[in-house]
């Protein structure tokens, strides 16, 4: 499965609370939490672009795992 692109809207909707997934890989829970978070005190598009690279960096180190490859299915749908 191929990982969207960083400027991928998805990401972003992600981020902005647009899309909305129940996650399994706690990792992508955890880190998804916080940049959320991160982007609601600065929502500028630097912010975003930096916190859409680590969501997705997070991803491309574990698609080995069966869970990040079910959770990316519910990314891209």
């Amino acid at each position: 499965m191929e990982l969207p692109s960083v400027s991928d809207e998805v990401w972003k909707d992600l981020l902005l609370k647009r899309k909305t997934c129940a996650f399994e890989f706690l990792g992508l829970k955890m880190l998804l939490g916080r940049l959320i978070s991160e982007v609601e005190r600065d929502p500028s598009p630097d912010k975003l672009e930096k916190c859409a690279e680590q969501l997705r960096d997070l991803l491309a180190k574990n698609m080995q795992l069966p869970s990040v490859n079910r959770d990316l299915q519910k990314i891209i749908g």
